[in-house]
C-alpha cells in the first residue's frame, strides 16, 4: 500500500457489466440538465447495485490552500449527499466535516488527500494499514453500520475534486477486486457529468456552495420556463424571483441565462 499513488485496477473484462455501464452512461446523457440531483442519485443507486453496496454518497472537496504543513494539503470537504440516510447521519456528518476542517484527521483522510489530482479507485484496505482497523475512527464507521468502503476520486480541476463513495454494510464481506474494477470503469467515462454535478452545487464557480433554494432555482433556470412560471413553482412573486435570479447569476459569475448555458457547456461565459 502506498499513500502517494495507486495503480489502476485491471481492465474490466465482463461484457455483461460493460454493457450495463454503457446503458447507464446513455441514461445519464438523456436526463435533462435541470434534473441533476435525480441524475446523481440514479448514478449512485445503479453503481451501488452493480457492486452490491448497501449505500453510497457523493462529496466534493476544494483545495483552500497549498500550505505544506497542512496534512491534507489544503483539501477540505464542502458538500456531501447520501443515497440513503445513515444512523446519526446528519450529526455525524456535520461533526466529521467540522473535525476535518479544524485539522482533526485520521490516516484514511490523509491518504485520500495525498492521492488528489489523479483519477483513482480504491478500497479502505488499499490505503490504510491493518492497524487502522483498531482505531476509534474505524469504530465510528462500525457504529453507523459501515464495515468497508470503496471510493472513486475524480479531479475536476486543479483545486476541485469529486468523491463517489460506496458502503458495505455487512460484516466480513469486503469489496472485491472485480467490484473495484466496475466502479472505476463506470465513473471513468463520465467526466462531463462529474463537472455538471459540481456546477449544480456552485462549487467550481461560486465562492460558497449553493443553498438548497439556490440549487432549486438553478435547476429551473436550466429549463425553458419564464420567470413568471418559476415564481409560481417556487410560490413567490415574479419580482422576488427576478431578484433571486440576479443574485444567483452574480454568484455564478454569469450575466444571464445564455451565460449560464455557456457555463454548463464548458464554454467561457
Amino acid at each position: 500500500m502506498s499513500d502517494s499513488s495507486l495503480p489502476p485496477p485491471p481492465p474490466l473484462q465482463d461484457p455483461g457489466l460493460i454493457e450495463r455501464i454503457h446503458c447507464l452512461w446513455d441514461e445519464l446523457a438523456a436526463i435533462e440538465a435541470s434534473e441533476n440531483e435525480s441524475a446523481l442519485m440514479h448514478l449512485l443507486r445503479t453503481v451501488a447495485e452493480m457492486i452490491d453496496a448497501q449505500n453510497a454518497y457523493w462529496m466534493e472537496a476544494v483545495q483552500m490552500t497549498r500550505a505544506m504543513a497542512d496534512p491534507l494539503c489544503g483539501w477540505r470537504p464542502m458538500v456531501i449527499r447520501y443515497l440513503q440516510p445513515l444512523p446519526m447521519d446528519e450529526r455525524f456528518t456535520q461533526r466529521r466535516m467540522r473535525a476535518i476542517r479544524s485539522g482533526e484527521i485520521d490516516e484514511s483522510t490523509v491518504a485520500q488527500a495525498r492521492l488528489a489530482g489523479t483519477f483513482r479507485a480504491h478500497r479502505l484496505r488499499d490505503i490504510v494499514p491493518a492497524a487502522w482497523y483498531k482505531t476509534e475512527f474505524y469504530q465510528s464507521y462500525r457504529d453507523r453500520g459501515i464495515h468497508d468502503s470503496l471510493t472513486v476520486g475524480v479531479p475536476i480541476n486543479a483545486m476541485t475534486e469529486g468523491y463517489y463513495g460506496f458502503l458495505r454494510m455487512r460484516e466480513g464481506e469486503p469489496f472485491t477486486e472485480k467490484q473495484l474494477q466496475v466502479a472505476h470503469y463506470a465513473m471513468r467515462g463520465l467526466t462531463w457529468f462529474h463537472r455538471q454535478v459540481l456546477l449544480a452545487h456552485g462549487v467550481t464557480v461560486a465562492g460558497t456552495p449553493l443553498t438548497p433554494r439556490e440549487r432549486e432555482l438553478l435547476a429551473l433556470l436550466l429549463t425553458d420556463r419564464p420567470e413568471k412560471l418559476i415564481a409560481e413553482e417556487l410560490g413567490v412573486t415574479t419580482a422576488t424571483v427576478h431578484t433571486y435570479v440576479r443574485q444567483l447569476l452574480r454568484k455564478l459569475g454569469v450575466s444571464g441565462r445564455n451565460g449560464l448555458i455557456s457555463l454548463w457547456l464548458g464554454r467561457p461565459a
